[in-house]
């Protein structure tokens, strides 16, 4: 799905080799914003299976730079360039319950 419905410029966020949801971040439309940058990120965090640490490495990637991988499950891809960044997954659950 996200290689199907994502545009140039937007980015995928996904915990770091852990298991979970990814986050599409549409912003195709212009610059991101750095609070939507590390919501995103924050989102992701949440729903991985790393949930119960305080902080989760999240890797951020362009939309663009993301390759299915032919023959494996639903939504494994690989990446290129991809940047790090730092989660916390109870501001996730937080944003959600606001």
């Amino acid at each position: 799905m996200s290689l199907r419905q994502a545009r140039p410029g937007d980015l995928w966020f996904h915990a770091q080799e852990c298991p979970g949801s990814h986050v599409v971040l549409k912003a195709s439309n212009g610059h991101a914003e750095e609070a939507d940058l590390q919501l995103a990120a924050d989102l992701a965090a949440h729903f991985s299976r790393a949930r119960g640490n305080q902080r989760v490495p999240v890797v951020m990637v362009p939309t663009s730079n993301l390759q299915r991988i032919p023959g494996a499950g639903p939504g494994t891809v690989r990446y290129r360039d991809g940047n790090l960044c730092w989660a916390e997954p109870d501001r996730g659950l937080q944003h959600l319950s606001a």
